[in-house]
């Protein structure tokens, strides 16, 4: 059993009134679960008078003293806090609040009973790897993935890669997933890519609709350093981390993707596994 959690930070989706109203049920439980509760000022801004709701509102600073942090949300909110406590101590525990909810631990419902076993000691965690993009000097980190993807007036993009300065070949495609374990289970999967476990310390180099009948998703070494140019004749390529857009490949630009120095941190219950929540959540199999 691992150590009580005593101090939980809160962090919820933009637009999601339930969540705010799940946090505000939080706030009203803190006295039976034992615990003090945090928000980071940027999160204190979506409620209303959240330090009558239970919460000391803190800085940066005071969010990385958390034990851990309770995420009402989907998986994007989810990924969000992760991305931001990336380089911290501080585990993230997701409450489906959202569709999926394939990295949140706990269900919409019966979630308050869930954090108070988790609370007592009965969690894990999981660190799960990162992967870092170099563009033009400015290093990007993802949880997830990097997408490199056409943009508008979206023609065909034709990439070279190189995996540890071999050069494998040229791809007319869509884009490139460059993805985590984690990852695994989002754009990846959508293009056909395999499901890898969490912490298998991998990554896998997939294609957007690759104009080949040949190629499949490739799993690489932690250790490899992937080199990605755009070698279309006119289109520029969009670069995208967990989502945002952070920048653009010109023609004969080139961006290089490597596993992150840093692991993210997500709590999951002591019990179940990996596989069931691929079984129940992705293949729709709870109960059978």
């Amino acid at each position: 059993m691992a150590e009580p959690l005593a101090t939980l930070a809160v962090l919820t989706g933009w637009q999601n009134a339930n969540a705010r109203r799940a946090a505000a049920e939080l706030g009203a439980a803190r006295r039976e679960l034992g615990v003090e509760l945090i928000m980071p000022v940027d999160e204190a801004a979506k409620h209303d008078d959240p330090e009558a709701l239970g919460y000391r509102c803190v800085d940066d600073a005071g969010l990385r003293a958390a034990d851990a942090c309770v995420v009402f949300g989907g998986d994007g909110t989810i990924l969000r806090a992760l991305g931001r406590l990336l380089g911290t101590a501080v585990p993230t525990l997701g409450v489906n609040y959202g569709n999926v909810g394939f990295l949140a631990s706990l269900p919409h419902d019966g979630w308050l009973e869930g954090l108070g076993t988790m609370v007592r000691g009965e969690h894990r965690v999981v660190d799960l790897l990162t992967v870092d993009a170099v563009l033009n000097g400015t290093r990007f980190a993802a949880v997830n993935d990097v997408v490199l993807s056409r943009v508008e007036p979206r023609h065909v993009l034709h990439l070279e890669y190189e995996v540890s300065g071999v050069t494998v070949g040229r791809m007319l495609c869509d884009g490139l997933i460059l993805s985590t374990p984690t990852g695994s289970t989002a754009y990846n999967l959508s293009c056909d890519g395999p499901i890898v476990e969490w912490d298998a310390g991998v990554m896998l180099l997939n294609f957007i609709a690759p104009h080949s009948l040949g190629f499949r998703p490739v799993v690489l070494r932690p250790d490899h350093v992937i080199s990605v140019a755009n070698v279309s004749r006119a289109e520029q390529c969009e670069v995208v981390a967990d989502g945002q857009a952070v920048g653009r490949l010109c023609c004969g630009e080139r961006v290089r993707i490597a596993a992150g120095e840093q692991r993210a941190r997500l709590m999951v219950r002591a019990e179940g596994s990996f596989y069931q929540n691929v079984e129940e959540k992705l293949f729709n199999r709870e109960g059978r």
